[in-house]
């Protein structure tokens, strides 16, 4: 099994798992009697958005093989198919995604929820409905990994040439015709075109407090919080979204005592998940239709004003009364009550804006695309944060955890932060607020999400593509890359063959931190990849 094989070359940085390929004798592990070299493709990354593009590629290439492929798989970590988000031992993190659109297979949504309930009914033990729609992240991890060996298996049956590679790419050389992927010990792999997966790169924000004593610039691996934090201390947790969520778990798991403070610029929680959210109401207003008509008719741009204005019919259509917008407005209220007030309206299922969100997912990419870039701007300013509550939600058992921590005087929110600096000693932190406040802390917690912006990217690779004019800034965020092939559009007409999935497209497509979504982009890349030899 390829699993085997992986777990026996566990502690092996590089190996090679090869089969000549069909009609052929192998002269070389690359070449045979008919003197023709195979295509070779480099996956950079396997987390989710790698394994994905890599069964698909798999998939395809073990029914129309062309004249043969070679695929390198590049990850930096001990173990593939495990990432950032899924490579967490934590109880409280769960997936904040419905396990219905998690599976990993093109136009296969459904394949992890089969997965999950065939493995919940072969143990034996009770399926919880909440479980199995929202299941903790770290058995999400064991189906990516699956999902991988299944396609190890496929390829040696098939004979397609996989190379794995525990190691960094730091670099990547040459032009249109070859690439050069250059890794951090040195070596380097030979390769026609490059799928960058690299999921979400770390945020390159409070770099002064990097090293200082007392803080973590990330709520992961959570194991360092465990170890590093005492159960007594206060902590102060940069960010009020999912990931500071994720921070307040392993706090809470660990059986933390000290007091958790949520602090943010907007002070706001994600809303709380209702059941079936794609179901209940079908959208009459914010359409892909209705927004194409809009500009048709009246021969102007669509307006971030436009978006917001349909969306409201189709709140009000689907609560059956008006209103109050202005209520609605979190921003640096009380998050206690807004987090009971959600509870009580998901458990009576009275949520109209996860509905409207949720339904509309499959076309928001193609609305967002449909704004011109100063209003994608003005997205962000104005309405970013209020989207993100209503559609990235808290699944119940953790709202639910949340308020409990509230009600014993144990978490609190708050907003308007203005910035966070280091005593002077080394130990320590001042917390200051738009209004004067300060608050001091021996602990900070860096959960303030996923970098943006290229430039906020700490990330080697990146960095050395921006340099040689290879990545173009997106004006909203990411690189700039063809939307319906995910083919990274270079400054330069001789650049390597680049093509990206996830985060680094978070500009030009807007569901990038969607398993969903990314998936589907998978399909489309891989399919544009195959198509070009």
């Amino acid at each position: 099994m390829a699993g085997e094989l992986l777990e026996a070359h566990k502690n092996d940085k590089s190996f090679t798992f090869t089969v000549a390929r069909k009609g052929c004798r192998a002269l070389s592990p690359f070449l045979c009697e008919r003197d023709i070299m195979p295509k070779t493709l480099t996956i950079i990354g396997m987390g989710a958005c790698g394994v994905a593009a890599f069964a698909e590629a798999v998939t395809r290439l073990s029914y129309d093989p062309g004249e043969g492929w070679m695929i390198h798989l590049i990850e930096r970590d001990e173990e593939l198919a495990r990432g950032l988000a899924f490579g967490t031992e934590q109880p409280g993190h769960l997936l904040n995604t419905e396990s219905r659109l998690m599976g990993l297979y093109d136009r296969e949504p459904g394949d992890f929820r089969t997965w999950l309930e065939a493995r919940r009914a072969a143990s034996g033990s009770p399926i919880d409905p909440d479980c199995v729609e929202y299941p903790q992240r770290r058995e999400y991890r064991v189906y990516m990994q699956e999902v991988l060996d299944r396609a190890l298996v496929q390829a040696r049956t098939t004979g397609i040439d996989v190379h794995v590679h525990r190691e960094e790419a730091i670099a990547i050389e040459g032009d249109h015709a070859a690439a050069t992927v250059r890794l951090a010990n040195g070596s380097t792999i030979g390769t026609d075109v490059v799928l960058l997966t690299i999921g979400t790169p770390d945020p390159d924000r409070f770099g002064d407090l990097n090293g200082m004593s007392g803080y973590f610039d990330s709520p992961y691996p959570a194991h360092r919080m465990t170890e590093g934090i005492e159960r007594d201390q206060s902590v102060v947790i940069l960010g009020s979204g999912l990931s500071a969520i994720d921070a307040v778990m392993t706090l809470l798991d660990d059986g933390h005592r000290g007091h958790i403070h949520l602090i943010s610029k907007e002070g706001m929680l994600p809303r709380v998940e209702i059941p079936a959210p794609e179901t209940g109401y079908d959208r009459q207003h914010l359409t892909l239709g209705n927004v194409h008509r809009l500009i048709r008719e009246r021969g102007s741009a669509f307006s971030v004003v436009d978006l917001f204005r349909l969306f409201r019919l189709d709140a009000e259509t689907a609560a059956g009364r008006a209103i109050d917008w202005q209520a609605e407005d979190r921003y640096d209220g009380d998050a206690e009550a807004a987090l009971l007030h959600d509870i009580a309206a998901a458990e009576a299922a009275d949520e109209p804006f996860q509905r409207i969100l949720t339904a509309a997912r499959h076309d928001s990419t193609a609305i967002w695309n449909l704004l011109r870039p100063a209003d994608q701007k003005r997205f962000g300013r104005w309405l970013a944060p209020h989207f993100a509550a209503a559609r990235f939600v808290t699944p119940m058992a953790n709202a639910r955890r949340l308020a409990d921590a509230m009600t014993r005087g144990l978490l609190n929110v708050r907003g308007r932060i203005d910035e966070t600096v280091a005593y002077e000693s080394g130990t320590g932190f001042t917390v200051r607020f738009e209004n004067g406040d300060t608050l001091d802390t021996p602990i900070v917690v860096n959960a303030t999400g996923q970098a943006t912006a290229l430039d906020e990217m700490n990330e080697t690779l990146i960095k050395d593509l921006l340099a040689k004019d290879w990545l173009q800034p997106h004006p909203v965020g990411g690189a700039i890359a063809h939307r319906a092939t995910c083919r990274i559009i270079s400054a330069t007409r001789d650049a390597p063959r680049l093509y990206a999935l996830g985060q680094l497209l978070n500009g030009e497509l807007r569901d990038t931190n969607a398993v969903w979504f990314n998936v589907e982009c998978a399909g489309r890349a891989v399919d544009d990849i195959l198509r070009q030899q």
